[in-house]
């Protein structure tokens, strides 16, 4: 009677070791193996963060008129990503290379299919008095900007000027009235906060770091 007992307490034992065995040669495997799984999701995270632009700050509230006579906010235009770059229509140097960039990258989003609906430009002169909506048209057509999604506001030019400090680009205007700006387009996300400030620079010959419109585009897109 009591030999049957013995052998039954003795099977479960027996049942155990090759469960015990299993994971002393299996269970350090695993635990690294979950390790560098975890690890890799990690640095994965970190690469795609180092392409995410910042938040720079929230964008200031503005009112112009385009050249049509129709009143443009920012808020107006939420819902949208936008370039806003502050520019005069006699600047003799860096406002018409600037433009015609912003022109490239218009094309580009064009063929990409959301110029207008969900990417606008926003030219706003810092000389009212003379970019009137008749010379800011004339502008625009020499760079063949689409109204469809790419607005020359103007407004008050001492607010104006003000509107600029705002978004940490200097205006100045001298004793003779000559005007002066940095000379960088600002990137606003749909919800209006400044996501970077773009610099012509960055987009002159500068042999393999030189950036293009496409560039450009691609930065705007993201934020869409």
């Amino acid at each position: 009677m009591d030999q049957p007992m013995e052998e039954q307490t003795q099977q479960p034992a027996a049942q155990n070791k090759p469960q015990r065995s299993w994971l002393r040669r299996y269970g350090f495997s695993l635990f690294v193996l979950a390790l560098c799984l975890v690890m890799g999701y990690y640095i994965y995270m970190q690469q795609n963060k180092k392409d995410e632009l910042p938040v720079q700050g929230k964008g200031a509230e503005f009112s112009y008129t385009d050249s049509d006579g129709a009143n443009v906010t920012l808020s107006g235009t939420n819902g949208k990503a936008r370039l806003l770059y502050f520019f005069f229509a006699t600047c003799p140097d860096v406002c018409p290379p600037t433009t015609f960039l912003m022109s490239q990258v218009q094309d580009v989003l064009k063929k990409d299919g959301v110029f207008g609906d969900e990417v606008e430009f926003l030219s706003v002169t810092i000389d009212p008095t003379h970019d009137t909506p008749e010379v800011l048209k004339e502008y625009a057509k020499r760079f063949n900007a689409d109204p469809s999604g790419w607005k020359f506001l103007r407004g008050d030019e001492k607010e104006t000027a003000a509107l600029a400090r705002k978004y940490e680009i200097l205006v100045t205007k001298d004793d003779q009235g000559n005007f002066g700006h940095m000379n960088l387009i600002v990137l606003l996300d749909k919800d209006g906060q400044i996501r970077d400030w773009i610099s012509l620079n960055d987009y002159l010959e500068q042999g393999d770091k030189n950036l293009t419109a496409k560039d450009m585009a691609k930065k705007i897109e993201s934020l869409l």
